[in-house]
């Protein structure tokens, strides 16, 4: 049994709109066709070598990922370069890569909707609007207040992290936490978190002079990485797609593409 690459995308599409994207970004269909029969899907958070591989074995002839593989364009794809041999192999092979990005963050039931569920938070709030009725993160109480080093332990084991690095006094108390998955620590952020009353950000890829603003503004910072704050996407949008495409086996990458390791 198998499906078109369009009415697959129509489903994800309709989860997360195109239009939502920011401009920056680079969403949708990236290599394939629309009309391409498929029966198998991959979904990882990006389209390494290894997850290409991945999806060669398993005979996937599609790939979705949350990460674009091409964010800027492109004026040559040759075996000279990393990105054009991975490109090559995947149209070698029929596999259509897929990408859904910062719509897919944005969106409701999206990314930061579902760190929001996995922290228990409560009275969701949309935040940091950027632009009109598109919302880049969210908002919300803990149960009880807790520490700050409390609560990034809970981070930690929620997001099966390693470790979890803070930024602010580890007996702080937290009460409502910001959110905005993957590397969202500039003071632009800051702001707009501080300004919906949180006194702690779960974000990524903090930089010194980011988290010495964020402290200069009494706002907490909890660094869920950039890879562990976006990777639960895949198992969530299998769970949005498989009651929609019966007898299509859709399947989570089990490729660890987290580049950082702690000794």
């Amino acid at each position: 049994m198998s499906v078109k690459m369009s009415q697959i995308i129509e489903a994800i599409e309709k989860l997360a709109p195109i239009d939502i994207a920011e401009d920056w970004d680079n969403v949708g269909l990236l290599l394939g066709r629309r009309e391409a029969d498929i029966s198998r899907v991959l979904i990882g958070l990006d389209a390494l070598d290894a997850v290409v591989d991945e999806a060669i074995a398993i005979g996937a002839q599609a790939i979705i990922t949350h990460h674009p593989a091409i964010f800027r364009p492109i004026d040559r794809i040759t075996d000279e370069t990393p990105l054009g041999r991975r490109l090559l192999r995947l149209a070698e092979s029929g596999i259509c890569l897929y990408a859904a990005h910062t719509n897919l963050d944005a969106t409701i039931g999206g990314v930061n909707d579902m760190l929001f569920e996995i922290f228990g938070l409560l009275n969701k709030e949309f935040i940091c609007e950027s632009r009109p009725g598109v919302f880049a993160g969210r908002a919300g109480n803990l149960p009880a207040p807790m520490a700050l080093a409390s609560f990034a332990v809970i981070v930690k084991e929620h997001l099966n992290l390693d470790t979890a690095t803070y930024c602010g006094d580890g007996d702080a108390v937290v009460r409502k936490v910001g959110i905005i998955g993957g590397g969202s620590a500039n003071p632009a952020f800051f702001a707009g978190v501080a300004a919906a009353g949180c006194d702690t950000f779960v974000t990524s890829d903090i930089k010194l002079s980011a988290a010495q603003a964020a402290l200069d503004m009494n706002l907490n910072l909890i660094d869920a990485t950039h890879y562990g704050s976006e990777v639960i996407f895949a198992e969530r949008l299998i769970k949005y797609l498989v009651p929609q495409f019966e007898g299509i086996d859709f399947a989570a990458s089990k490729v660890n593409g987290q580049p950082f390791r702690t000794v």
